[in-house]
């Protein structure tokens, strides 16, 4: 049995870290990595680390804090990207930011629709970012915002990634039939919600992440993270859910080779 780091950056650690970096998670029993794009221009980075490491994946999408003022040529090139590379496993990361606010609203949902759009067309789930804004309640706004948006869509192929709503969204996000994933913000002892999300929710929809290098388990807190930190969220699912590490680990295994057909 091994693990799955379903949701990193391995082209935002500096070029002369990352072998270490992945041969650290390949000792760790970390043995698949998806590396996500964020960019148009990050697109060719993550293929290019996919082709030098058989063990890393790479997805094609706009984040909603990279858009750019000419939607038409930015979709066709990610559908090109995903169409044309098999090693690109998933359209994202995708979604709405409502924190930095770089970009119009309307504009955020409008990329956000088209790559739905694509990723439908091609048949590959979607990684969701959801972000509110930094008022008391703009957290929530934002999620129901996401959620209209999916159920408009008819949307379901996705995954809400470094998922840290409230059990609400996430009883309507699992009802939709989306996937949640947990980072390493669950060992931290303030993150009670989410612990009982996750204690709540069934194994078969959820899967682990660990945003890597923006987030580490509270262990390591003030350090980067990487891929090898995984263990630890799954140690800490394991204790939640009452059941031993190696069951966690099959069934989140099982998850994300199924969801990304990898």
């Amino acid at each position: 049995m091994y693990l799955i780091d379903t949701h990193c950056h391995l082209t935002d650690i500096p070029a002369s870290e990352r072998k270490a970096v992945i041969e650290r998670a390949n000792k760790a029993n970390v043995k698949k990595i998806i590396t996500v794009a964020c960019r148009l221009n990050q697109v060719a980075d993550c293929l290019a680390l996919s082709d030098q490491y058989p063990n890393v994946f790479a997805t094609a999408g706009i984040h909603p804090t990279d858009l750019t003022d000419n939607i038409e040529r930015d979709l066709e090139r990610v559908y090109e990207y995903a169409k044309r590379e098999p090693k690109i496993v998933a359209i994202g990361e995708i979604g709405i930011d409502f924190y930095h606010d770089k970009f119009p609203h309307h504009i955020q949902k409008a990329f956000l629709v088209g790559q739905l759009n694509i990723a439908r067309q091609l048949k590959k789930p979607a990684i969701l970012h959801c972000r509110g804004g930094k008022n008391p309640g703009e957290g929530e706004k934002a999620y129901m915002e996401i959620i209209d948006l999916l159920t408009k869509e008819e949307f379901g192929n996705g995954v809400l990634h470094c998922f840290s709503g409230n059990k609400v969204e996430a009883e309507k996000l699992l009802d939709m039939g989306l996937m949640l994933s947990f980072t390493g913000i669950i060992t931290y002892p303030a993150n009670t919600e989410l612990r009982e999300i996750i204690k709540s929710m069934p194994l078969d929809r959820l899967m682990l992440e660990t945003d890597t290098p923006y987030i580490t388990p509270a262990a390591r807190c003030g350090q980067k993270g990487e891929p090898a930190d995984i263990v630890e969220i799954a140690d800490k699912v394991a204790e939640i859910k009452k059941v031993p590490v190696e069951e966690v680990t099959r069934i989140m295994t099982e998850n994300a080779e199924r969801f990304f057909g990898i």
